[in-house]
């Protein structure tokens, strides 16, 4: 093998060795965290958002919070899939408050939200949001 074709070879090793080394470094630790949210919807005496509710794919946790003085409560609910079970998590603790729900989904779980006021152990129905569509792992 003549100096020129060793050379050529040496130099393509090199450029070969930095490429796959800027791939490694290049690649992303983790991915971002997204969050989805809901909220309710204004009927008479109810506030629009006077409820939310919101999924965090980094940890998947809800919170379910209460944004009004209102004195209803609120009520979130999700499902994996759209024929799966519902779920619910209620908050009870007044205005300014939200509870959570901590959850463990596969990556590619689809989720569905939904928020809704209750009053006295009622639901208020026209308060609810729709069906909202997540994604555990943040992507469409």
């Amino acid at each position: 093998m003549n100096t020129l074709s060793r050379r050529l070879l040496s130099g393509a090793g090199a450029v070969g060795a930095a490429a796959a080394t800027m791939l490694y470094v290049a690649a992303p630790a983790s991915a971002a965290t997204e969050i989805y949210s809901v909220s309710t919807y204004r009927s008479g005496d109810y506030a629009s958002s006077a409820g939310s509710e919101a999924f965090y794919t980094d940890d998947d946790s809800f919170h379910i919070c209460d944004n009004s003085t209102d004195g209803a409560g609120v009520l979130g609910y999700w499902k994996v899939g759209s024929s799966g079970t519902v779920h619910s998590k209620y908050n009870g603790n007044g205005f300014n408050t939200c509870v959570t729900s901590d959850e463990d989904f596969a990556e590619s779980a689809t989720l569905y939200i939904k928020v809704c006021l209750r009053n006295d152990g009622t639901v208020v129905s026209a308060t609810c949001s729709g069906w909202k569509t997540a994604y555990a792992d943040g992507v469409a």
